[in-house]
């Protein structure tokens, strides 16, 4: 993603991306995990707690290969919580299982959301100013990068987190026999991202029906900003 702009020669649009994906690294990353280590612990899981990942230190959940993804690709991850759904006291295996693995996922809707809500306010309220058109890139993409991740994370693979919200909607005998292939899965996950960073130089985008879904996120929160403040 970065690449791209940079090859185009659209320096202050790949700095901007930078700077907003150095801020999803650091500081998104971590609530992200957070918010999964956290809705555990809530309910009974100390797992994340005792691995002192109940915590928004960007180191805790830094992922190396994770981040070249996202700037090789424009999508990648953290490093994931431990988290033991026998441990859960509060609700069900199953439930708890969905609960936490959605926490993550709604967190980044929820990033996406104050982005839209700082946007709509500078339409709002802010001059009109070459400051005014950086800062207002630079939270669209933040909320493209989160709405990006949320969808992406929700998608029922290993070892997403729809996979762990999967496995407390499915059947036993279902998700058992599933997770049979989790490694194969994986691996082709891997080998999948891999492909779309190559085929992303011939403008093949193997990732489009996630970022039309992400646009469409996107352009909802926009427009939903822009009614609260009364943008036109």
């Amino acid at each position: 993603m970065i690449l791209s702009y940079l090859l185009s020669g659209d320096f202050k649009t790949a700095l901007i991306n930078l700077l907003v994906l150095a801020f999803v690294v650091f500081c998104i990353n971590p609530v992200h995990e957070y918010a999964h280590a956290l809705a555990a612990y809530k309910l009974g899981d100390n797992t994340a707690k005792n691995a002192g990942r109940l915590t928004m230190n960007p180191i805790a959940s830094f992922d190396l290969f994770g981040t070249l993804m996202f700037l090789l690709v424009g999508i990648g991850w953290a490093k994931p919580v431990p988290i033991n759904p026998r441990n859960f006291t509060k609700t069900s295996r199953k439930v708890g299982t969905v609960i936490t693995a959605a926490a993550g996922p709604f967190s980044n809707l929820l990033v996406a959301f104050l982005s839209a809500l700082v946007i709509g306010a500078v339409y709002k309220f802010a001059p009109h100013t070459d400051l005014w058109v950086t800062v207002v890139q630079a939270f669209a993409v933040l909320i493209q990068i989160n709405v990006m991740l949320a969808v992406f994370n929700l998608i029922p693979i290993p070892p997403l987190d729809g996979s762990r919200i999967a496995a407390g909607v499915l059947p036993d005998r279902i998700y058992f026999k599933f997770f049979q292939y989790d490694r194969i899965i994986r691996n082709a996950l891997m080998g999948f991202m891999l492909l779309a960073m190559i085929l992303r130089r011939f403008n093949i985008d193997l990732f489009f029906p996630i970022h039309w879904v992400e646009n469409y996120i996107t352009n909802g929160f926009i427009d939903l900003a822009f009614l609260i403040f009364g943008v036109k």
